[in-house]
């Protein structure tokens, strides 16, 4: 299970660019656009204030983090606000890019000749394997539900099914709070046409999203921790000091600078 972890979210990273921003947000104070650096020692982080509103942060508040939405200045205040993920009332499927020859090209050989063979051994990642593999009877299908973004814990939530017949099952994660939910005893003939998250901070409501096709071993569910309260965020503010350069209240008053 470890490699179908790290094999999983080595296939799905990625954000929204910048310009799927510019349409949502009002152009702001043209003065205040612009480069921006980070002046800590260690971490470099970044922020580019467009004239079209949009915004992009680098590297806060954790390291290999881009948040991007839309800015706005008020007074002495410049106030990021992030943008939601697109998603269906908070989630979203995820889907790798399927495994091809070209990946099995990289690893051919030594008794190693089909891309079967080597996702067994740990060649290739399991979870782009998985994801697009058809079940078959008596086959364990696997719920992956995570915060692409901040890498926030689903805690005590409940991962769903809702099979062709009707029935829901529901299932409890199967470490701690990691967000991996195995549902080990479908029916031979199961056939999965939604998926289903109930998060702890949220118990009353069911989010689904239908899924179409054969059932899959793997859904990989992306949530957004804004919309299903699962943490803060959403909105941070920068005070404009007289250099203008901007410091921000979150996390630990990073002070960006203007770069040339």
């Amino acid at each position: 299970m470890a490699a179908f972890r790290a094999g999983a979210f080595a296939a799905i990273a990625g954000f929204a660019s910048p310009a799927a921003f510019a349409a949502a947000c009002a152009p702001a104070d043209a003065a205040l656009a612009g480069a921006y650096a980070g002046t800590e020692a260690k971490a470099r982080p970044s922020l580019q204030l467009n004239h079209d509103g949009s915004f992009r942060m680098r590297e806060v508040p954790t390291p290999g983090l881009d948040v991007a939405g839309c800015w706005q200045r008020s007074e002495q205040t410049v106030v990021l606000m992030e943008r939601a993920l697109d998603s269906e009332n908070g989630i979203r499927r995820a889907l790798p890019p399927p495994l091809t020859d070209t990946d099995l090209d990289r690893v051919r050989g030594g008794g190693i000749d089909t891309l079967q063979q080597a996702v067994d051994a740990g060649l290739l990642p399991m979870g782009r394997w998985w994801a697009h593999r058809p079940r078959r009877a008596g086959e364990t299908v696997r719920l992956k539900v995570y915060d692409p973004r901040y890498g926030l814990a689903v805690g005590d939530a409940r991962g769903l099914l809702r099979l062709a017949d009707g029935r829901t099952i529901e299932q409890s994660p199967v470490r701690g709070d990691d967000g991996t939910f195995e549902f080990e005893a479908l029916p031979a003939d199961a056939a999965v046409k939604a998926i289903g998250v109930r998060f702890p901070e949220q118990p009353d409501t069911q989010r689904w999203l239908g899924v179409d096709g054969p059932t899959r071993l793997l859904y990989l569910i992306e949530f957004d921790a804004q919309t299903t309260d699962a943490g803060e965020g959403g909105v941070m503010t920068l005070t404009l000091q007289a250099d203008r350069s901007l410091i921000s209240d979150f996390p630990d008053a990073t002070h960006f600078k203007r770069t040339p």
